[in-house]
């Protein structure tokens, strides 16, 4: 079904309108693959974040340093640390050249 603008005023929240578009069991199956992605993306960041520290580490550099290093803004480099870092693969690519590391990602 399709919703006009007036049709999607009718719901007060976005848990209303998806209760109306899905049933109980399609959004269990839903929130159970957003948990799996939202897993995934977290173990992602968690190896970023590890590997940079690491790299921090290794050549004794503080965060201006890395930021410097890295050719990118404080806030970038501030979500890497954190790892809240959302990466493109071509941002994983040039980070990966400044650490001299080969990423690699395994399914598992």
């Amino acid at each position: 079904m399709s919703y006009t603008k007036s049709d999607l005023d009718k719901f007060e929240d976005y848990e209303d309108l998806r209760k109306e578009i899905f049933s109980p069991e399609e959004i269990k199956e839903l929130d159970a693959a957003a948990r799996v992605e939202i897993e995934a993306i977290k173990s992602l960041q968690e190896s970023i974040t590890a590997a940079v520290a690491a790299y921090m580490a290794k050549e004794e550099i503080g965060f201006n340093e890395l930021t410097r290093r890295l050719e990118v803004s404080s806030r970038i480099t501030s979500k890497l640390v954190k790892g809240n870092a959302n990466l493109s693969m071509g941002t994983i690519a040039h980070l990966s050249a400044l650490l001299g590391k080969k990423p690699k990602i395994v399914f598992e």
